[in-house]
């Protein structure tokens, strides 16, 4: 099976922007807007997209909810986290067209939320699970837990969770290549893992689908000229042959 490549956009204030290990101090912005990279995207012959609300992230609510709206009625598979830390805000992201969901802190923050969220939205809902320094970090990346990745996922598959978003947070943004060493022992026959961060050259995204990553986010490389999105997509074809 072909790995599916994830183009990412991520939002700050209505416009399209990169982080740097999630520091805020550290944006770089692109001239072009949400919906017009959306477009270019799917012009490109890929109907998956990601989208971060960053200013989400930082405010504890979702904030490009209109964004999210114009960019589904474009008909791609939308997946859309940032900011999403009540049972009522993930609602409203899905009503305003997203397909799934990343979210974080909603589920580590309360011991009752996993079982809650996955029997209330299903696969339309995905545990992002964010790593520093070998722990689960969560609300921005900004609070930390003794969380290793491997338990996080283990306890939240029992609640019936079946796809996962693995973010190596310390190569985000930051067009480093990736650590397949993070996500080789996350693999498994029962969920999926779509692999985040540092995602830079063909080669990467071939590795990943070599050991079984289902999914792969890609952003900062290709507003930069690490990767162009026809080299990417074909990368994915081929790492699953």
């Amino acid at each position: 099976m072909a790995l599916i490549l994830l183009p990412a956009i991520d939002l700050y204030e209505g416009k399209v922007i990169r982080l740097s290990e999630g520091d805020f101090s550290r944006k770089s912005y692109y001239d072009v807007s949400p919906l017009d990279a959306a477009k270019k995207i799917l012009d490109a012959g890929c109907d998956y997209i990601h989208i971060v609300d960053l200013e989400g992230a930082k405010l504890g609510k979702p904030c490009h909810l209109k964004e999210l709206e114009k960019i589904a009625s474009l008909g791609m598979f939308t997946q859309y986290g940032g900011g999403l830390r009540s049972e009522g805000s993930v609602k409203e992201a899905l009503e305003s067209g997203a397909d799934r969901v990343m979210i974080g802190s909603l589920l580590f923050k309360n011991p009752d939320m996993p079982s809650l969220i996955s029997n209330e939205f299903g696969i339309a809902a995905m545990p992002a699970i964010d790593i520093k320094d070998g722990k689960v970090v969560h609300s921005g990346w900004l609070e930390n837990t003794e969380l290793t990745a491997a338990n996080a996922i283990k306890t939240l598959s029992k609640t019936g969770f079946k796809v996962f978003l693995v973010t190596d947070t310390e190569r985000d943004g930051l067009m480093s290549g990736i650590r397949t060493e993070l996500y080789s022992p996350l693999i498994s026959d029962s969920y999926e893992i779509v692999a985040a961060g540092g995602i830079t050259t063909d080669k990467d995204i071939i590795a990943l689908a070599k050991i079984g990553v289902s999914g792969a986010v890609v952003g900062k490389s290709l507003y930069e000229g690490g990767i162009t999105l026809k080299e990417a997509l074909n990368a994915a074809k081929l790492g699953g042959q």
